[in-house]
């Protein structure tokens, strides 16, 4: 049995309709001959323009970000500080150059080249003198040895080397590599930063050197966390955990069975591993004791203790989006801003609200504001709830 789908002609209104609304949308630079204007368009603002203070006559538009006249230069419709127009030219990827200097996305490359300045992508270049780095000299000790250890259009490239030094592309300079082994130890996960290199000497993080770290060994395990056969680092540190894999995770601190470590890998005091629970946000409490971070609560009944919940005003309801806050919690008896108690705060009737006539979100009791302004909005809803 065939089935036979029926296709509508669209309409020349139809067309016509479409194709004026992608023009609607077109973003760039126009010139009518009496003023230039920038055009740019999203979802979330729709169509939005400027005028330009460039001269109609002489505006020359270079690509999509770039253009002249023939006294400055532009980008995106911003006049480019210091920039001749009139030598000014695009030289691809975001990048550009006037008989002076080089830019890119518009800001200035410091000490670059222009007559000698070469682009591989929009994250790597080079001159004469130097290499770059999204738009930073990376001041390269021997520029005939210097090797890019990763792609050249990869962001999650980090590394580079010559025969002197490596090179972390984010900012930093080691020496004394070992030039031959000198490597990136590879993040495997989406999670690791590749912040970590090593040779057959040392392992280094980002511009340091990881003390007592074993460079066969070593990997990264976590975000800025490295493993080696002897114990765990965060960042350059070495830690007093064995073995990070063994780690029970509960927010941003860890526990093994014995102790609860916070996110730095320290003890946390009077801890009871058995018990340690994330409760959300900066929360956490064990059988006897509540902390914000690794800031214990003194006087917190753990068994009673709930975040304050952030409600609409409009809904009256718990705002789905914020759940309970970041910085204000409470018992049965008392309230807290982080680890410090609110003296005199009222429990039972503390909240936080986001009224549409005062601050972003009021934090109040039925006596008092404690974060945010005093509102008719809030005049009226404490007088239905508490009858002042």
């Amino acid at each position: 049995m065939k089935t036979h789908i029926s296709i509508k002609p669209v309409s020349a209104a139809s067309i016509i309709m479409i194709l004026m609304f992608f023009a609607s949308c077109s973003v760039g630079y126009k010139n009518d001959g009496k003023e230039v204007t920038w055009h740019t368009w999203n979802e979330g603002s729709g169509h939005n323009s400027w005028k330009v203070n460039a001269d109609p006559e002489s505006f020359e538009v270079l690509d999509d970000d770039y253009g002249r006249d023939k006294t400055h230069a532009f980008y995106r419709g911003e006049i480019i500080k210091g920039a001749d127009g009139g030598s000014f030219r695009a030289i691809g990827k975001w990048y550009a150059a006037d008989k002076v200097q080089v830019y890119l996305s518009g800001d200035l490359i410091e000490n670059a080249n222009p007559a000698t300045f070469k682009v591989h992508s929009y994250y790597f270049a080079e001159d004469v003198n130097d290499f770059y780095w999204r738009g930073k000299a990376l001041n390269v000790r021997n520029k005939s040895t210097f090797k890019l250890l990763g792609e050249s259009d990869s962001w999650q490239t980090k590394w580079a080397k010559d025969r002197y030094n490596g090179y972390y592309l984010d900012g930093g300079v080691i020496s004394d590599i070992d030039y031959e082994t000198f490597h990136p130890i590879d993040a495997k996960k989406n999670n690791h930063s590749g912040s970590y290199a090593a040779d057959k000497n040392r392992v280094y993080f980002m511009d340091m050197i990881v003390p007592e770290a074993d460079p066969l060994t070593f990997k990264e395990v976590a975000f800025y966390i490295g493993q080696d056969k002897y114990r765990a680092y965060k960042g350059a540190t070495p830690t007093q955990i064995k073995d990070y894999t063994r780690l029970r995770r509960l927010g941003d601190m860890y526990a093994d069975g014995v102790n609860v470590y916070d996110h730095d890998f320290h003890i946390l005091p009077n801890a009871d591993a058995e018990t340690f629970e994330h409760i959300e946000r900066n929360w956490y409490k064990d059988k006897s004791n509540v902390w914000w971070d690794n800031k214990m609560l003194i006087g917190a009944n753990p068994k009673k203790f709930v975040p304050v919940q952030v409600s609409s005003y409009l809904s009256g309801k718990k705002d789905p989006m914020n759940g309970g806050d970041f910085n204000y919690g409470k018992d049965e008896k008392h309230v807290f801003c982080q680890d410090s108690l609110l003296v005199g705060a009222d429990a039972d009737s503390f909240e936080k609200i986001n009224f549409p006539d005062g601050d972003s979100w009021t934090v109040f009791d039925r006596n008092r504001v404690y974060q945010g302004k005093d509102s008719p909005k809030l005049r009226e809803y404490l007088k239905k709830k508490y009858g002042k």
